[in-house]
């Protein structure tokens, strides 16, 4: 697709000015879909692919673990630019680190198979096991942090940890991709966080609100009352 399409597109986008600060997105995901029309079938068959890749939440609940491995491989050999798959397989560590930190705190012992997750880590992280940091502690400075706030249980911080380093990351992407297909790209995955931390966000207030009240109504003697009701409430949610 020419260049100029790209920049048209781009343009023609609302600016994302920042991550927690973010009340709502800058744009509703159907108004960005239609301006995504814009791009080619090729071009937005990628760009699912690339998010479906980096929102696991967009699969589909049933794959498992080796068909990801095989999706990951057939989009790598597919993608346009050394600078997608620096991008890519830098999110897919950043997952693989997570994830090994996840079942260390659980007691698991390394995997045994050959390939158990992406990126260009999951080797190393197998050899250095035994290490609180995985070995990977210059490569990844933030990764101590993360270890800790997962052994206290501190999940929202370590969540809130996680999207800003993917935020700080993307950012620097930017700089180098302005006005191209990768730029395209990268304001999708930005707008994806945007959406997973105003929603997360959104999830919270809610907890604190009704745990809040629940508060309030056990001192006045009304908790059966209330545990009541709001058991009503989640079920008209769920359907």
């Amino acid at each position: 697709m020419a260049e100029n399409t790209y920049y048209t597109l781009l343009a023609s986008l609302p600016h994302i000015n920042s991550l927690f600060d973010s009340k709502i997105t800058p744009i509703s995901r159907i108004q960005l879909n239609r301006r995504l029309s814009m791009l080619n079938h090729d071009d937005r068959r990628m760009l699912l692919s690339i998010e479906e890749l980096m929102h696991w939440s967009m699969l589909e609940s049933t794959i498992d673990e080796s068909h990801l491995i095989q999706r990951t491989a057939r989009l790598f050999e597919s993608l346009p630019s050394k600078e997608l798959k620096e991008l890519i397989t830098w999110r897919l560590d950043m997952r693989t680190v997570i994830a090994a930190l996840r079942r260390k705190k659980s007691g698991e012992q390394p995997p045994t198979i050959e390939q158990w997750s992406f990126g260009s880590r999951y080797p190393y992280i197998r050899r250095q096991w035994g290490h609180s940091t995985l070995g990977l502690k210059h490569s990844f400075p933030w990764i101590e942090e993360a270890g800790t706030l997962l052994q206290s249980n501190h999940h929202g911080e370590l969540e809130r940890l996680s999207l800003k380093i993917i935020w700080d990351y993307l950012n620097q992407f930017g700089l180098r991709n302005k006005s191209n297909y990768e730029a395209v790209v990268l304001y999708v995955l930005r707008w994806n966080l945007v959406a997973r931390w105003t929603t997360y966000n959104a999830e919270l207030a809610l907890e604190k609100f009704n745990q809040l009240t629940a508060n309030i109504l056990v001192e006045a003697g009304m908790d059966t009352v209330y545990k009541k009701t709001s058991h009503y409430h989640e079920s008209e949610v769920q359907r």
